[in-house]
This record gives structure tokens, sequence and C-alpha cells, in this order.
């Protein structure tokens, strides 16, 4: 009995070693080797191909340092641990070629030196948020937090933002965007990082665009990813050409030798870029300049149009509360654009689903439905360039009509609501009527339509050119017809940031009267991504991710509960496997 006793104490000395031994090796080899298993229905934390391509395609090793560390509220705790297991994630996918630092950019700092450091980082391209800590009801705390990170690869240094406030979200829809999108983020700078070149947008000059500080928000955030430059198309703009007389003389003194040459500078210069981008002309284009555009297309490349029909802006309305849209007589333009399948009417599209605007009403500001300032959303069934995008905000847009031709595509972008109407120009918009009309029951019950109106289209497959039977310029080889994507929106001012008086640019699609971002930014990238050809990226931004957050309200009445059940059921669990360890070994041992 003795020694059968002490064989089962050896046993058990035995098991205990092994089961120690195995709790080593598997801590060991988890310090090693990160993995977890994706039991998630959309399949939310697999990393996408175009993410494990760009992981895979690190030459050497990159170093990637995160600045959310610190105190903080529950809800930037979970930013961070998903940013930290998303960032593991990358690692393992590269070959562990990313090196991971957490830091906390304000440890040992003095509160007098905070403001430098957010300004530093801000300057640098992180930029601060404030993270507000209502968890305790006692207590509010307000810290600052930089939700961001660099990435350092091949001398180059990339500044990431993995948090954006909108002011229209609950700060838990905030946060649970930012965890939506890290894996966009995370890619995109990786993007930056491992592109040796960068795809070329020509930005279309000469005709009245809009390329000043009305569209600088956009233009900076798409210098990170593109080589963009503006292109003088106007091949009638004699600044385009002025010559010097070495040039006079070299052309024989004949300015229509000049013009040739000029003709052909353009288009060699289109032909090196991946994107023409045309932001709302004011003025036509002649024959020989939609010529050259024409001839692009037609090898290939790819446009986008934000053209405005209608020449009226909100700005007009400080002076005069009455304004009349009138036709800016873009006709050339159009009959080209008619002749590839798409035809851009002069009219004003009005929408129920719209923004607000502050009116005086009785000596104070009151804010009202203002169905000019159209929110177009995805549909049911929406395109990748739209899938998951937010509302995007119009302002006096105009309607397309699209009649693609044999061997094209047409696909919708922005669609109006059911409740839509369509003004022809010249039309008189009055701030006052407008008003009037946003409160009245009948007007809104008679702009219900059974036309699903369309302001911006995508159009790609065959094209072909108008210029078939038309004159032909330049001595370059014509070609009749090519496959190429083109994407045209009916409103230029989808791309235009707000500019404050003292020079302060907002973002793209920001609403000073309501304080909300719209997502014409991220609808336009999405737009260019897929022209030229980054369509990995946008089905990253695209993927179907399911909210599953906890009810604030009754997480904060049951706090206590859960608080003892988890100390308790823990202790009793342990407690109750003790007892039925003591009667198993009683009973064995007693028989």
């Amino acid at each position: 009995m003795v020694k059968s006793r002490r064989n089962q104490r050896s046993q058990s000395w035995i098991n205990l070693g092994v089961t120690l031994l195995v709790v080593v090796l598997a801590n060991a080899l988890g310090s090693l080797y990160y993995q977890r298993i994706d039991l998630t229905s959309e399949k939310r934390y697999t990393l996408s191909e175009t993410s494990l391509k760009l992981a895979q395609s690190l030459k050497e090793t990159l170093y990637f340092r995160l600045y959310l560390e610190g105190d903080m509220s529950a809800k930037f705790k979970q930013l961070k641990s998903e940013l930290r297991d998303m960032a593991y994630e990358f690692r393992e996918a590269s070959g562990r070629k990313i090196e991971i630092e957490v830091v906390d950019p304000f440890e040992g700092q003095q509160v007098k030196d905070i403001s430098g450091i957010l300004e530093d980082f801000a300057n640098r391209g992180i930029e601060p948020v404030r993270d507000i800590d209502s968890e305790n009801p006692d207590e509010t705390r307000i810290k600052y937090l930089l939700p961001g990170g660099e990435m350092n690869y091949a001398g180059k240094t990339v500044a990431v933002n993995f948090f954006e406030y909108d002011v229209a979200k609950s700060p838990e829809a905030n946060i649970q965007a930012a965890i939506d999108n890290m894996e966009y983020e995370f890619a995109n700078a990786l993007r930056q990082c491992v592109r040796d070149k960068r795809p070329v947008i020509a930005v279309s000059d000469g005709h009245g665009e809009m390329i000043g500080a009305e569209v600088q928000s956009f233009a900076a955030e798409l210098s990170k990813f593109y080589s963009v430059s503006a292109l003088n198309l106007s091949t009638t703009d004699v600044s385009n050409f002025n010559p010097t007389p070495e040039q006079l003389a070299q052309a024989g003194g004949s300015m229509d030798s000049l013009f040739w040459q000029n003709l052909g500078r353009i288009q060699r210069r289109l032909s090196m870029s991946d994107l023409l981008m045309i932001i709302k002309p004011e003025n036509d284009f002649s024959p020989a300049d939609l010529y050259l555009i024409d001839q692009y297309i037609m090898n290939g490349g790819r446009v986008l149009m934000l053209l405005d029909a209608l020449n009226i802006e909100i700005d007009s309305f400080q002076s005069n509360s009455s304004n009349f849209a009138f036709d800016r007589n873009l006709e050339n333009l159009s009959e080209n654009l008619f002749r590839y399948g798409v035809k851009l009417e002069s009219t004003l599209l009005l929408d129920q689903n719209c923004n607000q605007i502050p009116v005086p009403v009785g000596g104070r500001m009151e804010m009202m439905d203002f169905f000019y300032f159209p929110l177009f959303v995805p549909p049911s069934t929406p395109h990748v360039i739209n899938k998951n995008v937010g509302a995007v905000w119009a302002q006096f847009p105009s309607s397309l009509e699209v009649k693609p031709r044999e061997g094209m595509r047409a696909t919708p972008l922005l669609s109006s609501s059911a409740y839509n109407k369509v003004i022809n120009a010249p039309a008189e918009v009055d701030l006052e009527t407008a008003r009037m009309q946003s409160i009245d029951a009948q007007y809104r019950s008679n702009m219900v339509s059974s036309d699903i109106r369309s302001a911006g289209v995508l159009l790609e497959g065959q094209f072909q050119s108008p210029y078939k039977y038309q004159k032909h310029y330049g001595n370059l080889p014509f070609k009749e017809a090519g496959e190429s994507a083109m994407i045209v929106l009916a409103d230029g001012d989808l791309m235009r940031n707000p500019v404050s008086g003292r020079g302060r640019v907002y973002p793209t699609g920001y609403d000073r009267f309501s304080q909300i971002t719209f997502a014409n930014k991220k609808f336009l990238l999405n737009c260019i991504d897929y022209l030229v050809d980054d369509q990995g990226l946008i089905e990253i931004r695209a993927k179907e991710r399911r909210m599953r957050l906890l009810d604030p309200q009754k997480a904060r009445e049951e706090k206590s509960y859960w608080k003892w059940f988890n100390l308790c059921l823990p202790l009793f669990t342990i407690l109750l496997l003790g007892v039925f360890n003591q009667w198993l070994r009683k009973y064995r041992y007693t028989r």
C-alpha cells in the first residue's frame, strides 16, 4: 500500500512537470510566433490579398512606431489593442521584416511642454485628438492622444493616422470607424513606403479650372500617393506658347507653326500621365483641346471630370438672397461627352435627402433643409467605388442622362433618392422661397419621382472617337477606338474645401454650418484609385464589417454586477474543481 502511494505521488510529480513543461514551451512559442484564429463570419481579422502582397514586397526591415500609449479611456485602449494585433498580422505576413515599437510620447514630459509636442507631431502629419473619459460619473478627464504612427523604410518616413474624428458620430462609432479602417490605413502607408514610382496625375488648366486654395486639402492628400502637376490644355492660350526669339526663328516666324509645336508638346505630356483630372472649368474647351483629350482616352488614358453645368455659388447669397443659375455654355465638352455616352444636362438637381444651411428667421438664424445641397448615399447594391462610403455632399449639382454606347458599361456612382426634382436653366434660387418649400408638405409630396437621377457615372469599355469623321490635329497617328475608363461627376464642388478669412484650409467635404465632414474625400480617392488600377486598396476600404458594440447605458447600469460576477466566478470555479478533485481522490484511493 505504501509503495502504491509512493508510485502515485511520483506519477503526480511527473504529471505536474509535464504540465509545466508544456506551459513553458507554449509561452516560448507564443513569443516567437504570432497567430490568431479568425472566427468572424466576415473574416474581419484576416488580411486581404492586397495587404499580404504589400507586406511581402518589403525588401528590408521596416520600423513601425505607434504613439498610442499611456493613460487613456477604455475606448482608446480597445483601438490600441486592435492596432497592435493588426501590426503583428502585417509583421507575420512580411516574414518578420516589420519591427514594432509602441511609444508614449508624453512620458516624462512636463505639462507646459505638451502643446509643443502636439504641434511638432501635427507638423509631421500625425493629428492629435482629445480623449474625453467620462466612464466615472464623478469625474471627467480630458487628455490629448496621438492615435497614429510613423513608418521608416529605405530612407523614407511615412506618417499614418488611425483615427479621424467625425462630429456627426458618437465616440463609440468613431472608434469603430477607426478600427474598420485601420487595415486600409496600414496598407496605404505601406504602399507609400514600397512604391518606387508614383502614378502621374495631370490636372487640367487653362479653362478657369478650380485648382487653387479651394482644393488644397484634397491636393495635399492626393500628393501622398501620386505625382500631381497642372497641365495647361488650352491650345489657344498665348501664354502657353509665348515664344522666345530663338523659338520664333525655328518656327520661321509663323504662329501657326508654334501652335502645332505646342499641340505636340501637350500631347507628349498627356501621354506620360496615368490620369487626367478636369475640375470645374468655367470656359469651354476648343475642338483642338478636346481632340488631345480624345486621343489620350483612345490610347488607354483615364479621365476624371468634375463639371458644373450651371454658374451659381453659395457665396453669392451673402449679398443677395436671390440669385440666378445660368448655363456655363460648355457646349463643345458636352457634345463630346454625349458621343461617349453621357449627357451633361443644364439643370439643377434637388433632393429631399439633403444638407442644411442657416437662414435668418425673425431676427435669428435657423437651420433649414436646402434641397439644392443633395446628400448622395450608396445604393443597396453598390459598386466597389461607393461601397461602405458615407454620404457625399453636393452643392447645386446637375443631372446626367446616361446613354451608353455599344461595347461600353455605364455604372451610376452618385444617384438621387426617389424624392427629387430637376429645374431647367436659367433657374432662380431664392432662399426665402426655398425655406417655405422645405416646410411645405404639399411641395415635398410633389417631389416624389419615379426616376432616380444620376449625378455621377462611371463609363468603361470600348470608347469610339467622335473625331472619326471630323478634323484631325497634329501629325501623330489617329486612333478611332480604344479601351479606357472615365468618371463624370456633375458637381465641381465635390472636391472643394472651405477656406477661412485667415487662410485656414478645412478638410474636403467639411460643412462649416453643420460642422460635419462628409465622405467626399473618401469617395473621390476611391474614384482615382479605381481609375489608376489601385483597386485592391478600395476593396480593403470596402471590406464588410459588422459592428458588435456594447450598450453603454446598460453597461453603466450593470457595471457593479459584472465586476462581482467576473471576480467571483473564477474563485467559485476553482473551489468547485478543488472539491471535485478531493472527492475523486477519496473515491479512487478508498476502493
